[in-house]
């Protein structure tokens, strides 16, 4: 059993505030990136330039990937240890 103040110092900060992680464009890049991809496999598309922007769509959601995976690792690796306020 837990005592509730714990939780939320587990939570957050000592002032209980919840973690947010910082503003980025990783999540909207790949967005953007599955967007171009799949459009490459629509019909009309597919004939004239569907390779192209199956490549194009592959290779940003790759870098929006790693970005993204990047400064996730970055940010767990700054939080404090299990006993450290």
């Amino acid at each position: 059993m837990t005592d509730a103040g714990s939780t939320h110092a587990a939570e957050g900060d000592e002032h209980g505030h919840p973690h947010l992680p910082p503003p980025s464009f990783a999540p909207i890049s790949v967005a953007l990136s599955l967007a171009v991809l799949f459009v490459g496999f629509l019909s009309q598309v597919r004939d004239t330039v569907g390779p192209t922007m199956w490549l194009v769509g592959l290779l940003g959601l790759i870098a929006a990937g790693a970005t993204w995976a990047r400064g996730a690792r970055r940010e767990y690796l700054e939080l404090p240890e299990e006993g450290e306020h």
